[in-house]
């Protein structure tokens, strides 16, 4: 009795789990793009750029704005870049970048704010460690008035990101998450001028609701390998289906404009702090390939999202230049020149 009762329960766990393999191949074949294509564009750093890919950066936004031909740029503007010396600001590179921007008809979303684009997230000028929270509260303040004023009579700014994934405390050496002075930044900047604010939020590891509350535009990230100290390269499992049924719900809750992926992970996520340049290009290809840059295309695409911001122009343009591997940098021209 007992080996039937065993048997009896072994045909249901094997049951159980059959049914469960077959529901969630179903939920990752779902495809939510109703046949609609998807508007890609590209992050640039010109900071990541020189100061880690050891490029010319000028000569990367050169290529990006006339030989990849996008449309679209989400540029980020680091605070040490514009304010080396507190109250001096140096807008030029910007300028430059804007202006021929604008001479192709080219959007530019501008990330501004102490928070921005690429590690170690927040680009403290040396000057602030000298300040406590309410005076670097009040410097960040003024760093986006300062940018907004200057930036605003141009007519290519198609929105203000301001900060970037601003309430992410698990990753980046920035000081802790403070959603009360988040909501004051956006504030200011709406009062200055009447473009869309973009608000961003990791893809993975957040609900998205709190970031998105203070957001015209709302962006998430899309990544699918990568690597931390406690667990080494991971693999995220999350089918299409995990990125829309979060996005449906925020539309239900908010009146946004828009959610758009403002990070698709088209380059590897290097291991330990190491930078891309240090790691064996083999080693790189191993953690991000070309299928892997097509997968990520396509999993954009079936996830229904309509817009999507590239995050890896600048390796592709260094494996390009330094390595005389052009593959990544000639399959992204595909994506705006068909």
């Amino acid at each position: 009795m007992r080996k039937k009762y065993l048997k009896k329960w072994v045909i249901v766990f094997v049951i159980v789990l059959i049914v469960m393999a077959v529901i969630w191949a179903i939920i990752n074949a779902l495809d939510f793009s109703q046949g609609k294509p998807v508007k890609f564009g590209v992050t640039f750093s010109h900071k990541f750029a020189s100061q880690n890919m050891g490029l010319d950066w000028t000569e990367v936004y050169w290529a990006i704005i006339n030989d990849l031909g996008v449309k679209d740029i989400r540029l980020a503007v680091p605070w040490d870049t514009v304010e080396e010396q507190d109250d001096f600001y140096n807008f030029t590179d910007f300028e430059w970048m804007v202006g021929e921007a604008g001479k192709k008809g080219i959007n530019i979303i501008m990330a501004i704010g102490r928070r921005t684009p690429r590690w170690p997230e927040c680009h403290d000028p040396r000057w602030l460690a000298n300040l406590d929270k309410q005076e670097a509260d009040q410097e960040t303040l003024e760093l986006l008035q300062q940018i907004v004023n200057h930036f605003k009579n141009y007519e290519n700014i198609s929105a203000w990101q301001v900060e970037n994934e601003p309430l992410l405390d698990l990753f980046g050496e920035c000081s802790k998450s403070d959603k009360e002075f988040l909501a004051s930044e956006v504030a200011l900047v709406r009062a200055l001028d009447d473009r869309p604010i973009m608000v961003t939020d990791t893809g993975e590891l957040s609900s998205w609701m709190a970031a998105a509350s203070l957001a015209d535009i709302f962006g998430v990230t899309m990544y699918k390998t990568v690597w931390n100290k406690f667990f080494g390269v991971w693999r995220y499992p999350w089918p299409p289906a995990y990125y829309y049924f979060k996005a449906k719900r925020v539309e239900r809750q908010y009146q946004l404009d828009k959610i758009i992926v403002s990070e698709l992970q088209a380059e590897p996520w290097t291991t330990g702090e190491q930078s891309l340049i240090f790691m064996d290009v083999a080693d790189q290809l191993n953690l991000f390939s070309g299928n892997d840059f097509e997968k990520n295309l396509a999993y954009v695409k079936r996830a229904g999202f309509s817009e999507a911001y590239l995050w890896g122009v600048e390796w592709w343009y260094w494996l390009k230049k330094k390595k005389n591997m052009p593959q990544f940098w000639n399959e992204a021209k595909l994506i705006w020149q068909k």
